[in-house]
């Protein structure tokens, strides 16, 4: 497995959707597929993500991964890279899931991933539905003081 440098930036998720569509512009998607990377479980409207998108099958599979730049964890704008991303994906076809690390080992993947961290980070994923990352949270109910 070919494994590229973590595209983007931390915590900066437009800068790092550019770097990934750069990437994946011209990529044969053929088999593709996303794997969102969180430390959160059950919590989603607090959540930041970075993104594995798997090119290729077998010695020739490439690896690409982002920095932790997506979802609510990031403001608006990691919310708004978080949906387009997803979008982008369901829209090419690729499957999406979800893999939930601690948090020390989110650092260390990303930092650094090597084939059977990234191969583990597969093997733990699971399949999510693409609207749980693009639809908008419902307004929070107001508090009725008496």
């Amino acid at each position: 497995m070919n494994i590229a440098d973590p595209l983007g930036v931390p915590a900066a998720p437009l800068e790092t959707w550019q770097a990934m569509q750069t990437r994946l512009d011209d990529a044969d998607l053929t088999g593709a597929r996303l794997i969102l990377i969180t430390d959160r479980q059950g919590e989603r409207s607090q959540a930041g993500y970075a993104a594995l998108v798997l090119l290729g099958q077998g010695p020739q599979e490439t690896a690409v991964i982002s920095a932790p730049a997506f979802g609510p964890r990031y403001g608006a704008a990691g919310r708004a890279a978080l949906a387009e991303l997803v979008n982008w994906a369901d829209g090419a076809g690729l499957p999406t899931a979800e893999t939930i690390l601690s948090g020390g080992d989110v650092q260390r993947v990303l930092a650094e991933p090597d084939a059977d961290e990234v191969a583990n980070l597969i093997a733990a994923s699971n399949p999510a539905d693409p609207a749980i990352y693009t639809t908008p949270a419902p307004p929070a109910e107001p508090e009725w003081t008496y």
